[in-house]
C-alpha cells in the first residue's frame, strides 16, 4: 500500500510539472511578436474603396508614407489580413511606407509580408524591394489571373541584421513606369530570429 502511494505521489508531481513545457511555448511565442505597430494597416482613415495618400502622410497608424503617394485601400479589393491594405502606386504616384522599431544591435530579424498585384492594371509582374539596416531585397508579385475578390496574396519573407537599437523598415514599389495600378502590400510583420 505505501508503494502505491508513493507511485501516486511522484506521478501528481510528473503532472503537476508538464505545464512547465507550456510556459516555454508561450515565452517563443513572446518572443516572436510582431515588432511592428499595425502590420495590416488596420488602424488608419476610413478609405472607404480606397484614398490616396501624399509622402509624407501618418495617418495610418504606426506607418509614414515614402516617396511619391500610395493608396490606401478599402473595400475595393480583398485584403491578406483584414480589411485593408495598400497599392504602392498612388492615383498617380510611385510611392512606399516606413515604420521604425526597437531593435538589438547584431540579432538577426525575419521579415514577413504578403504581396499582390492591382488587378486594375496591365497584368505584368510587379516588384517591391524591402529594405533595413542597410541591406535590401526585391521581390516579384505575379498576375496569377488576380481579380478583386481574389487578389492571390503571396507571402514573401527577408532576413537582415540590426545595426543599431533602432531600425527602419521600408517597403516601396521597385517599378519605375505605370504610376497606378502597382504592387499591392499587406499583413508586415518583423520578429527576432531566435536561435
Amino acid at each position: 500500500m505505501r508503494r502505491f502511494l508513493l507511485t501516486s505521489a511522484v506521478l501528481g508531481m510528473v503532472v503537476v510539472a508538464l505545464p512547465g513545457a507550456d510556459d516555454k511555448k508561450d515565452e517563443k511565442k513572446a518572443e516572436a511578436k510582431n515588432l511592428l505597430v499595425n502590420g495590416s494597416f488596420e488602424e488608419g482613415p476610413d478609405p472607404g474603396p480606397f484614398v490616396p495618400l501624399d509622402e509624407k502622410d501618418e495617418q495610418i497608424k504606426g506607418w509614414t508614407v515614402i516617396k511619391g503617394q500610395i493608396d490606401y485601400i478599402g473595400s475595393y479589393w480583398q485584403a491578406a489580413e483584414g480589411k485593408r491594405s495598400l497599392d504602392l502606386h498612388g492615383s498617380p504616384g510611385l510611392g512606399g511606407v516606413k515604420q521604425e522599431f526597437e531593435t538589438k544591435k547584431g540579432a538577426k530579424y525575419k521579415v514577413t509580408l504578403s504581396i499582390a498585384i492591382n488587378p486594375d492594371g496591365e497584368g505584368k509582374k510587379k516588384k517591391v524591394t524591402v529594405a533595413a539596416a542597410g541591406k535590401s531585397e526585391t521581390f516579384t508579385a505575379e498576375p496569377k489571373d488576380a481579380t478583386k475578390e481574389d487578389m492571390k496574396w503571396e507571402k514573401k519573407t527577408w532576413e537582415f541584421t540590426a545595426t543599431d537599437t533602432k531600425t527602419t523598415l521600408e517597403i516601396y514599389t521597385a517599378e519605375t513606369t505605370e504610376e497606378a495600378c502597382g504592387p499591392a502590400l499587406d499583413d508586415v510583420s518583423v520578429v527576432e530570429v531566435v536561435k
